[in-house]
């Protein structure tokens, strides 16, 4: 019986040495046959089974084998069918070998068709003798699980020991032993299976008990190297496992206490030991304990196991009590163990949302305290949040997660010194004050911090924000919310103050108004006129306009709002269902196309989606589930495509727009040129380009995933990235790494001088990195360049908007995705040093929502891509030096004259600001007014509702 569980593992793949006393010597041999001429064939066999393949050998025709010495040895295994037959029952050797060939068949339909191979199996066993039918089922077994099909594996065996009881022949022990183990290592037996083997075993240890056998322990020895080898081979332990090695080690006078300490000690870093049922753990608790408590090693080493396993609701308290009781938080002794475990315990009870956050168990709080002073004396603060972040195109709100409340409370309660908060870490949990020490965790500035921004994110409506005064403990956060949205209003830009009023009538009901006395009066004193005016200084996206584009979308969207935008940079295609006009920044426009309408199309909501390519458009038609494509040039010749390369077009995420036309007027779709007439479609990319070499990115690559694209086949060559984003320019200590999604290159269109994104006279873009706490560093092609913290609801800049007279830009990000602008057309523009809103457009474009301009864009009739912002250029410049200038008077004044209508509004803006003369520019300017007007009468209302509120209180 081995009991090296290293040697164990080594026979069960035939890599044992070849003196190994357990092994099953193997050797080479070699076969000769006269259709071969001189060539031998070679086969590995063990010493068991190698009399079968000489007769299945000699049977075709080879002859006897030269064999050599033993080159290693393996497990005991069984021949299989047909040599078993040839071994064990040679006369009727030809009905076995007649059923080879089929037997060879179903084999061959196994990983395919698992049903129609086993009825095929079934009809062979037919034609055998009974006798055969275990050996038979078996090797249909072992066919079984080689084709990955386990389940049907298990039942072949379970099919096999039903033949042996139907027989009624005598059987051997060892033989059906070693098949058993073989089954069992595979994985492919099943509950009951184990259960009979297991029984068979105990017969024989009570056998061995009464009748003064040599060896009573065998059973046990054989059982135990069987749970060592299945363990160790990555299978986890079946639930009775140890009930039953208990068993046998009583049966054979072991001391069951010893022998599971044993087990444990070679077991305890295997990891399918960790894939046990929790059951499994649970019910051995009475001779768990004390194996753990009597070894250094295991205590060591089950710490250490629980901080690399997920967090488990029931197991993590359970484990935590069982080694505290065993003593083995004393193996830390006087050095930092204690601090690192505790940090990499703690660290798990993270969620990427307030209900995903695991709660830490009780028991494993109450550790805290006991851990405190060993930790204390390292020095060094506990760090609590993740430290690292995913790279790549980064994501929405900094990687946002949450860690449970009463884990830093209950470490500063302890007097353990913690780590700044990570800023994306937020608190939950929070809203028990008998389970979390609120007063200790608002007592310390950072975490009061993070447990504001943790409420403001779940204070969606007044039904939560107003039944959280019920907690007295949060009262000082509470106030620190109201206070912060006060401010807001009065302190930043229109949209960080018209979300700040939002937030405040949604969540300000009797006793918000209870708590706060003079609430009503604040509100009430909140000026609108203030954060306009500041926003209309700053700039609006309306004093910048693409002639070509305002034209062309005022033609297509003439009765209708539904137009949308594709790239082809830098030509872009404005088309609504019916008409498509391509665009370019310095020819205008250059062609058009009248679409042809699939037939019965309006009797559906139909998508359209039109792309220029190679000097034609290609339109996609998806009318009730049908897709159909055709080209402008010739519009009869309708096409389709295969529905997932058709799906790419609509599944994936918007593009900013960096989709290329290749040197020849070819698009670049599914990175691969698109020629007129050429019958694909693929997903808009976002690409990169230096004037000489295309890149592409892709969220699917490994890393950074950007390679070099060749620009006439569309290959993909190695991954690499523009100089413009060399990696050494990161800094590597601050974990920093390229935002790719948000970052973008491109040459200077011909005809194109400047952008308001910035140039360096031949190239424009900018790159955008993230590090490890969040901040983000940007950089343009023409030198400028700034950082930022982290903005709530932010994913990345994408641009610096330079406007006429401003005296810096407005940083641009696209909220809601990964980098660059999200897929509603959502942007942000933001002060580049504070991170405060002035301003969000929304202008949708895809075919499933509304295209609707926001009142923050009404000059812009169609949104283009980011990329197109690069053509922007100033429609009005006397009247965006008016806005530079404008005065709380005036301002004050235009609202008054909305509340009126917009006629009087019109007049005002014509007498107050004569500068402004651009319609587009003036509609813009008539939004903001508008929307703001319509907000602070809504204020007005809100101020009634309150005020009868808080006479109610009173």
């Amino acid at each position: 019986m081995t009991t090296d569980p290293a040697l164990g593992l080594s026979l069960d793949v035939g890599l044992g040495p070849a003196d190994a006393p357990d092994g099953d010597p193997i050797t080479a041999r070699r076969y000769r046959h006269a259709h071969l001429g001189g060539r031998p064939v070679v086969r590995l066999a063990g010493q068991t089974a190698a009399p079968g393949e000489d007769l299945l050998l000699a049977a075709a025709g080879f002859s006897a084998p030269d064999v050599g010495p033993t080159v290693a040895t393996g497990r005991h295994r069984e021949p299989g069918y047909p040599a078993w037959a040839l071994v064990h029952d040679p006369g009727n050797a030809a009905v076995a070998l007649a059923a080879l060939p089929e037997m060879e068949r179903a084999e061959r339909l196994a990983v395919r068709k698992p049903g129609p191979a086993l009825d095929t199996y079934r009809k062979v066993s037919e034609g055998l003798p009974s006798e055969h039918h275990p050996a038979y089922w078996e090797q249909v077994g072992r066919v079984m699980i080689a084709a990955g099909r386990h389940k049907q594996g298990a039942l072949m065996f379970g099919r096999a020991r039903e033949a042996e009881r139907a027989a009624r022949a005598a059987v051997d022990p060892a033989r059906r032993r070693a098949v058993f183990l073989e089954f069992a290592l595979a994985g492919a037996l099943s509950a009951k299976d184990i259960k009979n083997y297991v029984a068979e075993l105990s017969r024989g240890a009570g056998a061995g008990a009464g009748a003064g056998a040599a060896d009573p322990g065998a059973p046990y020895r054989e059982l135990r190297e069987l749970a060592l080898r299945r363990t160790l081979g990555g299978l986890p332990p079946w639930n009775d496992m140890t009930a039953q090695l208990d068993k046998l080690a009583l049966a054979a006078g072991l001391d069951v206490v010893t022998e599971r300490r044993g087990l444990l000690e070679v077991l305890v870093d295997a990891p399918a030991l960790w894939r046990a049922a929790d059951g499994f753990w649970t019910s051995q608790r009475k001779v768990l304990l004390p194996a753990i408590a009597g070894s250094a090693l295991l205590k060591t080493r089950l710490l250490w196991q629980l901080t690399d396993l997920p967090h488990s609701d029931m197991m993590d308290g359970w484990w935590t009590a069982l080694l505290e009781e065993a003593g083995a938080f004393e193996e830390f002794g006087t050095d930092a163990g204690a601090a690192h475990w505790l940090s990499a315990m703690l660290i798990r009870y993270q969620g990427s949302g307030p209900g995903s956050c695991p709660k830490a168990p009780d028991e494993l709080l109450q550790l805290i305290t006991r851990l405190a002073a060993p930790v204390r004396a390292t020095g060094a603060p506990l760090r609590l949040g993740r430290s690292g972040r995913s790279g790549g195109s980064g994501s929405a709100d900094f990687d946002a997660y949450y860690i449970d409340a009463a884990v830093p409370a209950r470490c500063l309660a302890a007097g353990i010194p913690l780590a700044d908060p990570d800023p994306a870490m937020r608190l939950s949990h929070w809203s028990d004050p008998v389970r979390v020490d609120l007063p200790t965790l608002i007592a310390d500035p950072r975490h009061r911090a993070a447990l504001t921004r943790s409420v403001v994110h779940r204070a969606y409506d007044e039904s939560d924000f107003d039944t959280w005064w019920e907690i007295e403990p949060l009262y000082p956060v509470l106030r620190d919310v109201v206070e912060s949205r006060l401010s807001a209003v009065v302190s930043g830009g229109l949209e960080s103050a018209l979300t700040a009023l939002t937030q405040i009538w949604r969540t300000t009901e009797r006793r918000t108004a209870a708590a706060v006395p003079d609430l009503l009066r604040r509100i009430a004193d909140c000026d609108l006129v203030t954060p306009l005016t500041r926003t209309l200084r700053a700039g609006i996206l309306d004093e910048l306009g693409w002639d070509a584009l305002d034209e062309a979308a005022a033609e297509i969207g003439a009765g209708t709002k539904d137009t949308w935008c594709r790239a082809s940079w830098p030509v872009l295609t404005v088309h609504s269902k019916t008409k498509a006009i391509a665009i370019d920044p310095a020819f205008g426009r250059i062609a058009e196309h009248r679409i042809r309408v699939p037939r019965g199309a309006n009797a559906f909501s139909y998508d359209v989606e039109v792309f220029f390519s190679d000097g034609q458009f290609l339109v996609c038609h998806q009318v009730n589930g049908a897709r159909t494509l055709y080209w402008s040039n010739s519009p009869q010749e309708i096409f389709t495509v295969p529905e997932p390369e058709y799906r790419t077009l609509y599944y994936e995420r918007q593009q900013a727009g960096y989709t290329f036309v290749a040197p020849d007027g070819r698009r670049f779709t599914g990175h691969r040129p698109l020629a007129a007439g050429d019958r694909h479609v693929g997903p808009n990319g976002h690409m990169f380009h230096d004037g000489r070499t295309y890149w592409w990115h892709s969220d699917n690559e490994p890393g950074h995933g950007v390679r070099r694209l060749d620009p006439v086949t569309g290959d993909l060559g190695e991954s690499s990235l523009p100089e413009f984003l060399d990696p050494s320019l990161l800094d590597e200590a601050a974990g920093e790494q390229w935002l790719v999604r948000a970052s973008s290159l491109a040459p200077l269109p011909y005809g194109v001088t400047g952008s308001p994104l910035g140039s360096d006279g031949t190239r424009v873009g900018m790159r955008v990195s993230r590090d490890r706490t969040g901040r983000f560093r940007y950089h343009r092609v023409d030198g400028v360049h700034g950082t930022i913290r982290p903005q709530p609801g932010a994913s990345g800049p994408w641009g610096l908007l330079d406007l006429p007279g401003a005296p810096r830009g407005l940083l641009l990000d696209g909220d809601g995705e990964k980098g660059g602008r999200s897929r509603d057309g959502e942007v942000t523009a933001r002060d580049p040093e504070t991170g405060e809103p002035y301003w969000r457009a929304y202008m949708q474009d895809c075919n499933w929502m509304p295209n609707e301009p926001s009142y923050t864009a009404m000059g812009t009739a169609r949104m283009p891509p980011s990329a197109y912002w690069h053509f922007l250029r100033p429609r009005d410049l006397p009247g965006s030096r008016a806005l530079r200038e404008i005065s709380e008077d005036t301002v004050r004044a235009l609202l008054a004259a909305a509340a009126t209508s917009e006629t009087e509004l019109r007049t005002a803006l014509g007498t107050l600001l004569p500068e402004v003369r651009h319609p587009l520019l003036l509609r813009g300017i008539v939004g903001f007014v508008q929307e703001t007007a319509a907000r602070a009468k809504g204020l007005n209302s809100y101020l009634a509702r309150l005020e009868k509120l808080s006479d109610r209180v009173r």
